[in-house]
């Protein structure tokens, strides 16, 4: 017996729907029914009409389940029809606490990837990384694991302390990058930029030279001097 898609859709109480994956099982309800794939065999089916062997074959005991054998056949006894759908996977965030920074010692921005379901495994997030740039240093790495059964791994982008005045601000961007394995995860949200603000720490300027002062002595003759110098002049006047 050759079942195409077709035929499979005619079925009673079983509608195809396009684009939608089926499991067709078969299965034995009471007496065993040998079924293998393939053409040369008795009771063999095939594939057609975009239907592939998904697995085939069983475990056999003739013992009572002491011991268990097994086979490349299916045993079998009706075909069912069981439609299914495909695991949704997790959406995954970026975001960066604070946005901004100060460029001085202990300014920290933490960024935290999050899924919106757990995995029973360890789930790598690939990561586009900032460019290196001397005024911060980052933990980010890529890619960043959420550990199994967990939805949240961190990383942190910190600051590198610069007082050189006038010096610009700079940025760190940080982005969630698609899944080497398809289906992985789905990249949701915008990513993340971190502004590194100069600390605006104003160089004070060099020691001013003192001007030079007269001891008392001098300061007593320099007054002598400009009293005489007085006295010569209004007499003159005279």
């Amino acid at each position: 017996m050759t079942y195409d898609a077709a035929q499979l859709g005619g079925i009673a109480t079983t509608t195809l729907q396009a684009g939608q994956k089926y499991a067709l099982i078969l299965s034995n309800a009471s007496d065993f029914v040998g079924v293998t794939n393939d053409d040369n065999a008795q009771n063999a089916y095939t594939f057609g009409g975009g239907f592939g062997v998904a697995g085939e074959g069983h475990a056999e005991s003739s013992d009572n389940g002491a011991t268990w054998v097994n086979q490349t056949g299916t045993p079998a006894f009706r075909l069912t029809v069981v439609p299914f759908a495909d695991p949704v996977p997790p959406t995954a965030t970026l975001t960066c606490t604070p946005t901004e920074l100060l460029a001085v010692a202990g300014q920290v921005s933490t960024c935290t990837v999050t899924l919106s379901a757990p995995s029973t495994t360890d789930t790598p997030i690939n990561l586009t990384l900032p460019a290196v740039n001397p005024g911060f240093t980052t933990t980010c790495t890529s890619p960043l694991v959420v550990p199994a059964n967990a939805t949240q791994a961190a990383c942190t982008i910190t600051a590198v302390a610069n007082t050189t005045p006038g010096a610009p601000d700079v940025t760190a961007d940080l982005a969630i990058a698609p899944p080497t394995t398809p289906d992985a995860y789905t990249v949701e949200g915008p990513a993340a930029q971190i502004t590194i603000r100069s600390n605006g720490t104003v160089v004070p300027p060099a020691n001013p030279t003192p001007v030079p002062t007269l001891g008392a002595a001098a300061l007593v003759s320099l007054v002598s001097v400009m009293g005489l110098l007085g006295l010569r002049r209004s007499r003159k006047s005279a």
